[in-house]
């Protein structure tokens, strides 16, 4: 069993959440908005989770069938993020950066052994 906050992978989705939250911290949001952010918010956190959970387990059969749903989940973030970046809730450069360390993640777990 692995300290998952040793592994490179939960770090990337950890640093990722926390560049999320950084870039949405000074936002004004109407109601409307602030539903999408917090949607964005939960996707984000339950990839940070899943990955976790993938690496604290001892079955590995378990673990790679939880890396392979943190993908589904960080394709999910990446949706609610184009989402936002839709609503006008960050600007272009916010969200390529944001959605450019989604998919690097999601690569990195997909070639997860």
């Amino acid at each position: 069993m692995v300290n998952f906050h040793e592994h490179k992978l939960w770090q990337e989705s950890y640093v990722a959440l926390m560049d999320l939250h950084e870039a949405l911290d000074d936002g004004e949001f109407g109601s409307h908005d602030e539903e999408i952010v917090e949607e964005l918010l939960a996707a984000s956190q339950m990839v940070a989770a899943t990955i976790a959970d993938s690496l604290t387990r001892q079955d590995r059969r378990v673990g790679r069938d939880l890396m392979t749903k943190a993908v589904g989940e960080v394709a999910m973030t990446r949706t609610h993020l184009a989402v936002a970046w839709g609503r006008g809730l960050m600007d272009d450069e916010t969200f390529r950066g944001l959605d450019d360390q989604y998919a690097k993640l999601s690569e990195s777990l997909q070639n997860f052994r």
